[in-house]
């Protein structure tokens, strides 16, 4: 069986929030129990020694009411798991947001391998069968991280902070997508079914038409060979990511104006941006001063604020002169 261990400060949460909702619903049994074999540490044990005691006691209270065994359940549904990583650490996350599964050194120094770090909210345990999804969808992210298969590596996604926010969001969903796609084919529960999966898929690329994202999102939730680099190809070029609905949607109904998403580079100045200028068609002379020095540029290219901003400031200086 492998080796895992809980953060005593979500143990303490878990335990009084099992405490407080028993309580809620009118049962005061699992309090009274509590104070019957923790009020006695304040008599008997000095100040330094108690914290070790309040430890055990939640630990077990945290064993019976079920938590260990909802974890080695979940565990033990990856049998190669235990081959793979040095142990299992769970941990408190701070917010939602916090919420995930990562590879990190093993700090007894016993084992080259690493250990699989979890961080949960105490809230979770509230849920048994959202708890076994949870672990399962964080599990099968941990074996990708692992599989020579899939080449994961640690790196800065995207360049700038706003590019790295975006970046990291795409790729975070692509490998959801991924993820629950595998584990529902293997007839197992997640966290995401497939139309919530398109649904955050739909929301990154609001300009794509909805054939275009239904195709698109149909191609990457039937790829079972997914590796690190594809996805993080496709989550740093929105053009990539369009061309997955090639020859999979009739010509007529497929985006026939060019789509300007944040993060793609300006035609112009060959830089990323985040701040298209809108109905640039509408301003004719900045589209004819643009022209002379890009003769093949169409407004449907776009452009973004800053070259906009310059060529307008360069049209104003040359009328001052005048």
């Amino acid at each position: 069986m492998m080796k895992f261990e809980f953060d005593p400060g979500l143990i303490e949460e878990v335990v009084f929030m099992a405490i407080r909702d028993k309580e809620e619903q009118g049962d005061t049994k699992l309090s009274e129990e509590y104070h019957l074999q923790v009020d006695p540490i304040y008599e008997n044990f000095s100040l330094e020694e108690r914290p070790i005691q309040f430890r055990k006691v939640e630990w077990d209270f945290f064993n019976k009411l079920g938590f260990v065994v909802l974890v080695e359940k979940a565990l033990d549904e990856f049998e190669e798991l235990e081959e793979l990583v040095a142990g299992t650490v769970i941990v408190k996350a701070k917010n939602k947001h916090d919420e995930g599964s990562d590879l990190v050194r093993d700090l007894s120094g016993k084992s080259a391998k690493k250990r699989m770090k979890v961080k949960l909210l105490a809230e979770r345990f509230r849920d048994h069968i959202f708890l076994g999804k949870f672990l399962r969808h964080e599990i099968m992210h941990i074996l990708d991280m692992l599989s020579e298969a899939f080449g994961y590596r640690s790196e800065l996604l995207g360049g700038n902070p706003m590019e790295q926010c975006i970046v990291t969001e795409r790729y975070s969903t692509f490998w959801d997508i991924y993820v629950d796609s595998r584990i529902l084919k293997d007839g197992k529960e997640t966290i995401g079914c497939r139309e919530s999966r398109f649904e955050e898929f739909s929301a990154l690329y609001m300009g794509f038409s909805e054939e275009e994202k239904r195709a698109i999102f149909d191609v990457l939730w039937n790829d079972e060979n997914l590796t690190h680099g594809r996805i993080l190809e496709l989550a740093d070029d929105v053009n990539k990511v369009l061309r997955l609905s090639d020859d999979k949607i009739p010509e007529n109904l497929r985006q026939k104006k060019k789509i300007l998403l944040p993060g793609a580079l300006c035609p112009l100045c060959q830089f990323r941006t985040y701040k298209w200028v809108e109905n640039l068609e509408e301003d004719i002379e900045t589209v004819q001063d643009i022209r002379q020095d890009f003769s093949n540029w169409s407004p449907e290219d776009g452009a973004c604020d800053r070259c906009v901003e310059m060529y307008k400031s360069r049209k104003a200086i040359s009328h001052h002169s005048i």
